[in-house]
């Protein structure tokens, strides 16, 4: 039943597929570009990065959608001591223009199993992220497009799940890629500027995407993704903790000192506006593969830890992705 919402959101992918008929030398229109037409936004041997979904966005000016599939495995020295959680999520891409494209990139569902008594099992909706982006610089003749990106995460996500903290986030950064034959590099950095700063954390994030297209149906890649805060929160989010009945919460900063866990972010799926972690890192890296079926759909999956000696709640996380993409 976890898979749920995931698996209805691979179905109304695949769906889509029947709308592609109209021949390849007929003209596709320039403003919302018509799915009938055998048009593909991303460069001929380019795929999708994985890791890091809800942040790491490439240059590429698509009509898509991408459903995920995740398992996060909690490190045994983290709050939740050991555990995991799964989420399942649906973006949606929409190209207004050759250039110009909305981008809802953050949704998802997550079902929290955590190993301290303390904590309760969880389930909720994460925060909501959406935006446009402009293709800056746009030659595919030379395999390199540069693209700009403004989105705001809305805070509309279940407080059970670490979610709708605060009054918002924006992010901007910047994307590109470029390619020559079978080797291919995406990569972007970015920065997350929260609209009240007490009551989440400011970062900057960076991302490299690798790959060696093996043949029209393989493609490995690997992925280094990487997050510094630059300044903390208050550590006043809310936290259901089983310490302090009948109210059953505490404050984000009293609840990890008193579980005496040290302070922690949670990386690129939620802000939680902890204190003291202004100046710490954390990298990881990832391993995966995709399979390009045809020429719109694409499957992959993906297997990714932390390289930095901080860890916060990344042990590690393995990742499926299945994209309809045009």
């Amino acid at each position: 039943m976890r898979f749920r919402g995931f698996w209805i959101g691979l179905c109304m992918a695949t769906a889509l597929t029947t709308t592609a008929a109209r021949s390849a030398d007929e003209e596709c229109p320039t403003f919302f570009p018509d799915f009938r037409c055998d048009r593909s936004g991303r460069y001929e041997g380019f795929v999708m990065p994985m890791s890091s979904p809800y942040l790491f966005e490439d240059p590429f000016i698509t009509t898509s959608l991408s459903a995920h599939g995740i398992w996060h495995d909690f490190p045994k020295s983290s709050v939740f001591n050991g555990g995991d959680a799964w989420v399942a999520a649906l973006q949606a891409r929409v190209a207004v223009t050759d250039r110009l494209a909305f981008i809802a990139t953050k949704d998802g569902y997550v079902f929290l199993d955590s190993h301290n008594p303390v904590l309760d099992d969880e389930e909720g909706f994460f925060d909501i992220s959406a935006g446009l982006k402009y293709a800056i610089i746009d030659r595919p003749e030379d395999n390199f497009i540069l693209s700009g990106i403004a989105r705001i995460d809305i805070p509309v996500g279940n407080d059970q799940v670490f979610s709708g903290n605060g009054d918002g986030v924006f992010t901007p950064s910047v994307s590109t890629a470029w390619g020559i034959e079978n080797f291919h590099v995406i990569a972007d950095l970015g920065g997350r500027i929260p609209f009240d700063r007490d009551k989440e954390s400011t970062s900057l994030f960076y991302n490299l995407h690798l790959d060696y297209g093996i043949a029209s149906f393989l493609v490995p890649f690997a992925e280094l993704n990487g997050y510094h805060w630059t300044d903390s929160g208050d550590g006043t989010f809310a936290v259901d903790t089983t310490l302090a009945p009948p109210n059953d919460t505490l404050p984000l900063g009293i609840a990890q000192t008193a579980l005496g866990t040290g302070r922690f972010e949670g990386a690129d799926l939620v802000n939680l506006g902890s204190q003291n972690v202004g100046g710490h890192d954390l990298v990881t890296l990832a391993f995966g593969l995709r399979f390009p079926i045809g020429r719109h759909i694409s499957l992959g999956f993906a297997y990714e830890f932390p390289i930095t000696h901080r860890e916060d709640i990344f042990k590690q996380r393995v990742s499926s992705n299945l994209t309809l993409e045009f």
